[in-house]
């Protein structure tokens, strides 16, 4: 973890896992792998944006606002049956990213879950 931290401290992105005895193939091996850091946090749906191709009739993806005030879309992330019933606006969700644009806007938002508030 240590390497991790330094290598992204200073603006990386990650580090790439090489096994010692992995060979050079095509596709996806699991000789290699990537190791990033997530960081999870929390919004609240506002709304929805339609769904297009394959996604029609569907949500495509929800509007929400970070507990930071920042509002952006989710688009990523959910099943097909969450995308024929999104979560309710005004519902608490949680969500996994890779840091903060400039903005403060999430980087690859992704849907983990509905939050059970009590």
């Amino acid at each position: 973890m240590l390497q991790l931290n330094a290598i992204t401290d200073q603006g990386g992105e990650g580090l790439m896992l090489h096994h010692k005895l992995g060979l050079y193939h095509r596709g996806r091996s699991n000789d290699l792998l990537k190791l990033k850091l997530f960081t999870d946090a929390e919004a609240t749906a506002l709304d929805y944006r339609a769904g297009k191709g394959k996604f029609t009739g569907k949500m495509g993806a929800i509007k929400v606002k970070s507990d930071t005030g920042k509002v952006f879309y989710i688009g990523s992330g959910f099943s097909h049956k969450e995308r024929e019933n999104p979560p309710a606006i005004g519902s608490s969700i949680s969500f996994r990213h890779q840091g903060l644009t400039d903005s403060g806007i999430p980087k690859f938002a992704v849907f983990i879950r509905v939050r059970n508030e009590p």
